[in-house]
């Protein structure tokens, strides 16, 4: 899947949309680390965008 900042190409049937018209879709995950998911409305496999940047961990001071 390509990301071109409001483009998306569906890596299973090769369609690009406009994030702004696709359905979103979310797992609701345990732990959400800001991923972006959209259902392709060519082929109704789900796009997922994963964030750029790992989540930050902290470390205790003792």
């Amino acid at each position: 899947m390509e990301e071109t900042d409001s483009l998306l190409t569906c890596s299973h049937c090769g369609k690009t949309w406009d994030k702004k018209l696709l359905e979103r879709s979310c797992s609701n995950c345990f732990t959400c680390t800001g991923c972006e998911a959209y259902i392709c409305p060519e082929c109704r496999y789900e796009i997922v965008i994963v964030p750029p940047k790992p989540m930050k961990r902290t470390k205790r001071e003792e």
